[in-house]
């Protein structure tokens, strides 16, 4: 087991590019698009499982307005398990996330687990910027097609349109990668009209072992100027969790 302090974003988990643009070993990848994204996804993948614990700042016209505190653990990039702790209000909530579908969440005022409306997945999570959609979508290229954008220097651009049959809340994805941490630094969102509405950053890179990923991840809503901005720590890897963990039984208990 393997525990690091101020490690790895939750959805962010997304993005590693195999090797600095222009290198031997990178020139094989960056011919299509598409094979980019794949092997983004791929390197996603890197621990059987993770657990740590994270705080949530909500922003609004440029104040915070309310902080968040869970834990998750995470096995693969499919399962997810959340345990608000604070504020006291939703202090015992949990969220429990099987697939990029099948979500459930716990109301210890209620002490009932109810799954989440196919409706409500594309709605703000917890009155964040971020949505469940974004909890689910850690892979992109199960959704997407993508081509190669502009390429500056040591970033390079994934220009991404929804697959047929795919019900995507955006109509186009631009994300940013730059070689030189390693992974996805930026995802723009556009709407139908091609207006960029939202844009996520991801900042404060660290290497565990081995892999880079990024320690701060901030979503800023374009058209309110409102962000949200999640920050990870004590982060443990690899520790062998049960699939008992992700049950709505374990969502019951105390």
């Amino acid at each position: 087991m393997s525990k690091y302090s101020h490690a790895l974003s939750w959805l962010l988990c997304l993005a590693i590019l195999p090797a600095p643009i222009g290198s031997a070993r990178a020139t094989m990848f960056v011919i299509d698009g598409n094979e980019v994204l794949a092997e983004v996804d791929r390197r996603a993948d890197v621990f059987s499982d993770q657990h740590y614990r994270a705080t949530m700042e909500i922003e609004r016209a440029g104040e915070v307005t309310k902080t968040l505190s869970f834990t998750s653990t995470m096995k693969g990039l499919d399962k997810q398990y959340i345990e608000f702790t604070a504020p006291g209000d939703i202090e015992g909530m949990k969220v429990l996330m099987l697939d990029a579908s099948t979500l459930y969440l716990y109301s210890r005022e209620f002490n009932k687990v109810r799954k989440v409306a196919a409706h409500a997945v594309k709605q703000g999570f917890m009155g964040s910027e971020f949505t469940f959609e974004d909890m689910t979508q850690i892979k992109l290229s199960p959704a997407f097609v993508a081509e190669l954008g502009p390429r500056e220097g040591t970033r390079t651009t994934l220009l991404l349109t929804p697959k047929p049959g795919t019900d995507p809340s955006y109509a186009r994805l631009e994300v940013t990668i730059d070689s030189t941490q390693g992974g996805v630094i930026r995802i723009r969102y556009f709407d139908a009209s091609g207006t960029a509405v939202r844009e996520q950053k991801r900042e404060d890179w660290v290497q565990i072992e081995g892999h880079p990923f990024p320690t701060r991840v901030v979503m800023n809503n374009l058209k309110t100027g409102n962000q949200t901005t999640i920050r990870l720590s004590d982060i443990a890897v690899n520790q062998g969790v049960d699939d008992s963990v992700f049950s709505r039984r374990q969502m019951l208990r105390e």
